[in-house]
């Protein structure tokens, strides 16, 4: 997973990069993108990055693949990597997928768009059609990375997969001399 600085910061083509491995982006390729003042969530689309003069980071992706551009601030340069499914085939390669319950007010959001109030009173849409609102997850992957020195594992990198129902789990019976 290796970070690509980005040329005289051309952006237009590394979208384009972007737009090419996805060429029928369809309801299952996902945009997270990460701005100095918003956050905006959706199904993919080349046109749907207007402006990048505030944004930090960008994330398009689906179940097999994720292209990342991201910069630390405003004014610095961006960087880019390319994971895909095939790159963590070999072996050593090891991963592990969390899913992550979003942050929805189910009493506030609506089943019928896709339009979700978080707790603390944000919105944002969720491009997925999602029945169980109360179980709405993300599912991220974790790729390890071991230290040369010390042999200690670490999290080197993650990507996103996908919006999915979060399974419901009785976690009491994991408890012992309850």
């Amino acid at each position: 997973m290796e970070h690509i600085n980005v040329k005289n910061n051309d952006i237009e083509k590394v979208l384009n990069e972007i737009n090419e491995d996805f060429p029928d982006a369809t309801g299952s390729t996902f945009f997270v993108a990460q701005y100095t003042d918003k956050f905006d969530v959706g199904i993919w689309n080349k046109d749907i990055i207007k402006n990048v003069n505030k944004l930090l980071e960008l994330r398009v992706f689906d179940k097999n693949k994720e292209w990342k551009l991201f910069r630390s601030d405003i004014g610095k340069d961006f960087s880019y990597r390319f994971q895909g499914e095939d790159d963590n085939k070999g072996e050593g390669v090891d991963y592990f997928d969390e899913i992550q319950l979003l942050d929805i007010d189910t009493k506030r959001s609506s089943k019928d768009s896709r339009k979700m109030c978080t707790m603390a009173g944000g919105k944002y849409n969720l491009p997925k059609d999602i029945s169980d609102l109360d179980r709405a997850a993300i599912r991220v992957r974790h790729y390890f990375g071991v230290d040369n020195e010390s042999g200690q594992a670490f999290i080197r990198d993650y990507r996103l997969v996908d919006f999915e129902s979060a399974d419901k789990r009785d976690y009491s019976k994991d408890l012992k001399g309850v």
